[in-house]
């Protein structure tokens, strides 16, 4: 049993030591993941050998399917000793990018080979990083500055090499120094808008490249305004519609959102509103604003373009029938003076109510009809003009004669409101006839009225006063009783007894 335990400690014991006294070949290479085209790496070697050999040592690297051997010396060796190869650096081509290794041969003098060994892998790159903002903004005319920082794959940077700028069909040349670059381009007054890409390139003598897409947003540069004003001269409820126009340096139409006011005949700002460019400003023309001219002025950073439009004399009034009632209102923007005719038709006379009107714009006065004519049933006619349209969309009617006008207001029931005077009036005027055509235009006017009877009056007198007065004239005394001859009476009658 003793025995069994001392020969499995032997058997241990050597393989342990296995390592140490047959062939050895280390290959350590720096800690370095990656390397550039041009970069060099350095190997240190050591080899051991069990035996005495003379042979040839070589080191070769591999990489994907290429392989190239760089470095081959005769080697002799003593059994059990280490030693320590001086191994060149090697310096790695354009034809070694890829996953590499370094790998070592031992070869007897025969050929035979006696040991290999390969060391870790390593990357081998021809990839240059950039490091530039990739947006930025100028506009024509504008000195801009194009700069970056260039890297190797291992984060390293790039002492030497050769940027070139490309951007707007030209080729701009500048050296990197310690990794950085740096060019200052003039863009033109008249340069187009819109993303402008710039192209950059940086290499090296290697053959290590890198590139990099820049987008530039030219801006443009908003040069005038214009004003698309529809109509020249407005009236009240009109609507002014602009359209707003702004251009750029290469005179096409940009974007922008632009100030637009208007002000009154006082320079006073009656309206303000902002539009993007190519839409339209709307204005609805108020009944307070007065004739004349007025101003709209467009404003964009500091552009400015003003134009005038009129708004016109507007002289109307509307009229509408609530109950007995006729309400005037002064649509217009001017004052309104001026006399307006109503038609009352019934079914045995019809009257014209004329009135004086002064109202000046936005003022409003009410008519009482039942202050005007005699109780009855009338269809109420009011000026056609003063009677405002309804609103039918453009849409025709076949049977648009068949339709009652708009001003004629049929079957209104009116009281007779009307003073003592108005009435008398119309008493009298029925008592002698006198009727004015088929409106009974006495009636709707009390003053005149007022004339008229008092002109029977005295045309009464006059007439039994006549005889008397002539002969004053002429000098005849003439005995008053016969002046009422005419007037015949029974003496009987007024003996007769009275009860």
């Amino acid at each position: 049993m003793k025995n069994l335990k001392r020969f499995l400690i032997l058997q241990f014991l050597f393989l342990f030591i296995l390592p140490i006294t047959f062939a050895d070949i280390i290959i350590k290479i720096p800690e370095k993941d990656v390397y550039n085209l041009g970069e060099k790496i350095a190997a240190v070697v050591s080899i051991k050998e069990d035996k005495d050999y003379n042979g040839f040592f070589s080191m070769e690297i591999i990489c994907g399917n290429y392989t190239r051997k760089y470095y081959t010396i005769p080697l002799g060796l003593e059994a059990g000793f280490r030693t320590q190869l001086t191994v060149p650096d090697l310096s790695l081509s354009k034809y070694k990018a890829g996953d590499c290794t370094l790998k070592s041969n031992f070869e007897a003098g025969s050929g035979e080979s006696i040991d290999t060994a390969e060391s870790a892998s390593f990357m081998v790159t021809d990839k240059i990083n950039l490091n530039m903002d990739k947006f930025f903004e100028a506009k024509p005319g504008e000195d801009i500055i194009i700069s970056g920082e260039a890297r190797k794959e291992s984060d390293e940077i790039l002492k030497k090499g050769r940027a070139e700028i490309s951007f707007m069909d030209k080729n701009y040349g500048i050296n990197v120094t310690s990794g950085k670059f740096e060019y200052m381009v003039h863009l033109d007054d008249d340069a187009e808008t819109g993303i402008v890409p710039i192209a950059v390139i940086v290499e090296d003598k290697n053959g290590n490249y890198g590139n990099k897409i820049l987008s530039l947003k030219l801006n443009p540069i908003p040069t005038r305004i214009v004003n698309n004003l529809g109509k020249g001269i407005l009236i009240p409820g009109d609507n002014l519609r602009a359209n707003i126009i702004l251009y750029d340096h290469t005179n096409k139409v940009m974007k922008g959102n632009i100030s637009v006011k208007v002000f009154d005949l006082d320079n006073g700002l009656i309206a303000e509103k902002g539009v993007q460019s190519s839409d339209n400003f709307e204005f609805v023309v108020e009944k307070n604003l007065v004739p004349g001219s007025y101003l709209l002025l467009s404003e964009f950073e500091n552009i400015e373009k003003q134009d005038s439009f009129v708004i016109g004399v507007f002289r109307k009034i509307t009229m509408k029938l609530q109950d007995n009632f006729v309400y005037i209102e002064n649509v217009g923007n001017v004052e309104y003076d001026d006399e307006v005719t109503l038609t009352l038709q019934g079914d045995e006379k019809n009257y014209l109510i004329n009135k004086e009107i002064n109202l000046v714009p936005g003022e409003k006065i009410i008519i009482d009809l039942s202050k005007e004519v005699p109780q009855g049933i009338y269809d109420v006619i009011l000026p056609e003009e003063a009677v405002e349209e309804d609103d039918t969309n453009g849409e025709e009617n076949e049977n648009i004669e068949d339709m009652p006008k708009k001003n004629v207001i049929e079957n209104v029931s009116i009281e007779d409101n009307r003073d003592v005077i108005k009435k008398t009036s119309h008493g009298m005027s029925s008592i002698t006839g006198v009727v004015v055509g088929a409106a009974d235009y006495v009636a709707s006017r009390p003053t005149l009225a007022a004339f008229i009877l008092i002109f029977i009056i005295l045309g009464t007198v006059m007439r039994y006063s006549w005889g008397f007065i002539k002969n004053r004239a002429m000098g005849k005394k003439e005995e008053t009783e016969h002046i009422f001859d005419d007037f015949k009476f029974d003496e009987n009658e007024d003996s007769k007894p009275r009860h």
